[in-house]
């Protein structure tokens, strides 16, 4: 059971990804701002609340191990570039157009609203494996997928201009997102779901969090064209959760 689950899961994902325009669709100046705007608010969110849910509910040490360490990693420490990746995504704001300012007053908008309270739910509610599905499954999907999509340095180099080291946030994380998700990394599911019950849970937590990830690209986009729409001028945002700590 285990193999064929963790194929469905990469494989329910990598189905719907080219679905999901802010993957696919040409680069522009305002999606590329609002990526950071809301990915900051992501992160903070991820780190702070969601994840914490359902790692508290997990029974399996070696996995909470390796998430704490991700969570280091993103916010406080990562050994292998001597800084938070917290660090990378500020810069890389900065080599778009966004100033400290910009980023720190960043709140989320209201689809983006919705995809953080969905993943929220399921990590508080479902199964401890859908939660960890729910805060991974974008990073497996942004990795994983073929072709040419906007996760890739390439597309921001032609967006912005950028140089390598311009747009190291995006090859540094190709590299470490494959180490927090897909195949290799969910292997240890297959220890903790063994009746068609909790398979049938986490699966349906997996429906969700797919159509968060949806809705949370979805605000990105809208967010990105009004920023088009105004000249590229970076901006607040509509009122909403500031998931400020």
């Amino acid at each position: 059971m285990s193999n064929t689950l963790v194929d469905e899961i990469c494989d329910r994902a990598l189905r719907i990804a080219p679905e999901v325009p802010w993957f696919v669709e040409p680069l522009t100046h305002g999606r590329g701002q609002a990526f950071i705007l809301q990915h900051i608010l992501r992160n903070r969110l991820f780190s702070s609340v969601i994840r914490p849910a359902w790692m508290s509910r997990c029974p399996d040490l070696a996995i909470v191990r390796k998430t704490i360490g991700q969570m280091r990693e993103e916010l406080v420490f990562d050994d292998e570039i001597s800084q938070p990746h917290t660090t990378l995504l500020w810069e890389m704001g900065q080599n778009v157009g966004l100033t400290n300012e910009h980023t720190d007053a960043t709140r989320a908008v209201p689809l983006v609203d919705v995809a953080l309270n969905v993943w929220e739910n399921i990590a508080r509610t479902k199964h401890w494996v859908a939660g960890w599905l729910a805060t991974s499954v974008d990073e497996f999907m942004l990795t994983a997928m073929q072709g040419k999509h906007n996760f890739l340095a390439a597309a921001w180099q032609e967006t912005y201009h950028l140089t390598d080291e311009q747009v190291f946030f995006f090859i540094y994380h190709t590299k470490a997102d494959d180490d927090h998700a897909g195949r290799k990394v969910w292997e240890p599911i297959s220890q903790h779901v063994t009746t068609e019950a909790t398979r049938s849970e986490v699966l349906e937590g997996m429906e969700l969090a797919l159509t968060a990830v949806k809705l949370f690209y979805q605000g990105i986009c809208e967010l990105g064209d009004k920023i088009d729409a105004n000249g590229a001028q970076t901006q607040e945002g509509p009122a909403g959760r500031s998931y400020k700590e």
